[in-house]
């Protein structure tokens, strides 16, 4: 498999940003509708936008809370100052060796590229797909970022820390790659018989790029 182009999700793959977001949305629910969400009550409602998060738990104020979550979660940032260890070495051997990179996240598109432009990663981005307020679109946000890529799903892969970014991955074609680094990855919730190729460590997983990706992209390098 000739591997060009590769998509990443961002909390708990590219970094540990999944608790900042939890103790963001936990604060901003408790300031409008003054009440203490769990973090399970949080999670429950992931894989749609922050905007879409808040029309659903508060739809008459949720611009009002959609704005203080911002504001929250750009001061807990600090919390999370670097993209996981190894997350730079793996993004520049993709770039050497000519491998295109973009973002499929369900966040927003505010603290999409906001993230990114913190941990100091935003350069090697092609594209970043952000989420919907209403539903999970990942498959969709792959398919749009391969059609600008003139690439076929088969020639990508997608890299992702959850279950469900693993089936929306199947679902567009894509290799589907998952990030077990973080204690926050559901990967275990897979059906023990779904094609995913796992990966514990990110060392396990640049150990995989570098021996996949050097003989297959060595032509086309050539002809770009």
């Amino acid at each position: 498999m000739k591997i060009r182009g590769i998509l990443f999700d961002i909390d708990g793959t590219l970094a540990n940003t999944l608790p900042i977001c939890i103790k963001a949305y936990q604060h901003s629910f408790e300031r409008f509708t003054g009440r203490v969400y769990s973090e399970q009550e949080v999670t429950a409602h992931f894989g749609i936008t922050e905007a879409g998060i808040f029309q659903r738990i508060m739809p008459e104020q949720w611009e009002e809370g959609l704005k203080y979550y911002f504001e929250v979660y750009e001061k807990l940032h600090v919390e999370c100052r670097a993209p996981f260890p190894g997350v730079d070495e793996a993004l520049k051997l993709l770039q050497e060796r000519g491998v295109l990179t973009a973002v499929v996240t369900g966040k927003g598109d505010y603290s999409a590229a906001y993230t990114l432009k913190y941990l100091g990663i935003a350069q090697y981005f092609d594209r970043i797909e952000a989420g919907d307020a209403h539903a999970v679109v990942k498959s969709a946000a792959i398919g749009k970022v391969l059609a600008a890529w003139r690439m076929e799903p088969g020639e990508a892969a997608y890299l992702g820390d959850t279950a469900s970014d693993m089936q929306e991955a199947m679902a567009a074609g894509v290799l589907p790659l998952g990030a077990a680094w973080a204690e926050t990855s559901t990967l275990h919730l897979l059906d023990s018989q779904t094609p995913v190729t796992t990966f514990p460590t990110l060392q396990s997983f640049i150990n995989w790029l570098d021996e996949r990706i050097e003989a297959n992209n060595a032509s086309s390098i050539a002809e770009a």
